[in-house]
């Protein structure tokens, strides 16, 4: 199987850009994407959904999965991302580039956070459901202590970004329309 950096690679040449016009419209540095082609950098969810806009592309796109299948299992998951630095992996709840929706789970370790606010989408809307473990979510100017049970659903066009405040692990199901995930 292929890895990100080998997919983006092969994607960001095969429409003919350059490193440049990527990091552009992507908003990250050059050198930074060229150690996530050569798969030196472990990106950030949100750095990967913005090199999947950049490339036009959707974001499961770039784990190389086009199979379709109705059933995932849950030994059957595969992590999307570890990102070290937010302590967040995230993993796939359904397969294929197809879908509407894009489910995903997100385990975020004590202390994880998505990053800076600045994050925001295209387009789309998102739901989010804390399974467990607690989470302040940030919505543009307003903040929002979500526990065990809550939900929240928003435009995801509004920058957004979030943290486990939970002594443990946060366990999280998200689903965004179109599938960033």
């Amino acid at each position: 199987m292929k890895s990100i950096g080998e997919i983006i690679r092969n994607t960001r040449k095969a429409q003919k850009l350059t490193l440049k016009e990527v990091t552009k419209v992507a908003s990250i540095s050059l050198s930074f994407l060229s150690e996530i082609e050569r798969d030196k950098a472990n990106p950030s969810i949100s750095v990967l959904k913005r090199i999947a806009n950049a490339l036009n592309v959707n974001f499961t796109d770039l784990f190389g999965e086009k199979e379709q299948s109705i059933v995932v299992k849950k030994n059957e998951r595969k992590p999307l991302v570890h990102s070290e630095g937010s302590r967040i992996t995230w993993f796939s709840l359904s397969q294929g580039s197809r879908n509407k929706m894009g489910p995903i789970l997100g385990v975020l370790e004590e202390g994880a956070n998505s990053g800076d606010i600045g994050v925001g989408h295209s387009e789309g809307e998102e739901f989010l459901y804390v399974q467990s473990g607690c989470l302040e979510f940030m919505l543009g100017n307003d903040r929002y202590s979500l526990e065990e049970g809550d939900s929240i659903y928003y435009d995801a066009r509004i920058p957004h970004s979030y943290k486990n405040t939970w002594k443990g692990e946060t366990l999280v199901i998200a689903v965004s329309t179109p599938p960033y995930f």
